[in-house]
C-alpha cells in the first residue's frame, strides 16, 4: 500500500509570514494539529499544535488571555516552525512512512510530487489504515 492511498488531500497551509493567531484559528476551525508552511508554493517548514502551545506558554505564562492574544498576533510562523521538513513521495510505502515517522519523531509527513505539496499523511491516517486492514 502506498501513501497516496491514505493521505489527506484537502490540505490547510500557512505562509511563513502569517502570525500565530492565524495558525491557531486555522487549526481550530479545521481541527488540525499540523500545518505545512509554504513559500512560493514550496514546503519550507511545518508548524504543529505543540509548537504553537510551547510558544504561547513560554512567553505569556501568567499574563492572561489578552496578553496571549497580543503575543500570538505579533509572532510570525517563521519564528517557531520546524525546518527542514521530512517529506515523502506519493509512491512511498505506508510501512516506510510509518518507520520514518517513528525514526524521526514526527507526527506527519507532507507528500510532495514535482516539488509541489499534494497531500499530508499523519499518524491518524496510519491508524485508520491499520484499523481498515484489521477489519478486512
Amino acid at each position: 500500500m502506498q501513501v497516496r492511498e491514505i493521505m489527506s488531500k484537502d490540505i490547510a497551509v500557512v505562509d511563513r509570514n502569517n502570525n500565530l493567531r492565524t495558525v491557531e484559528e486555522r487549526m481550530a476551525t479545521k481541527q488540525l494539529r499540523h500545518l505545512p508552511v509554504l513559500e512560493q508554493g514550496e514546503v519550507v517548514g511545518i508548524v504543529t499544535q505543540r509548537d504553537l502551545f510551547k510558544a504561547a506558554m513560554s512567553s505569556t505564562m501568567g499574563y492572561g488571555e489578552k496578553a496571549q492574544q497580543a503575543y500570538l498576533q505579533s509572532v510570525r510562523v517563521k519564528e517557531i516552525m520546524t525546518y527542514p521538513v521530512v517529506t515523502v513521495s506519493p509512491d512511498t510505502s505506508v510501512a516506510a512512512a510509518a518507520e520514518m515517522m517513528l525514526n524521526k519523531g514526527v507526527g506527519c509527513l507532507p507528500v510532495i510530487a514535482a516539488q509541489q505539496l499534494i497531500g499530508i499523511v499523519t499518524k491518524t491516517d496510519l491508524l485508520r489504515c491499520l484499523q481498515a486492514l484489521d477489519a478486512a
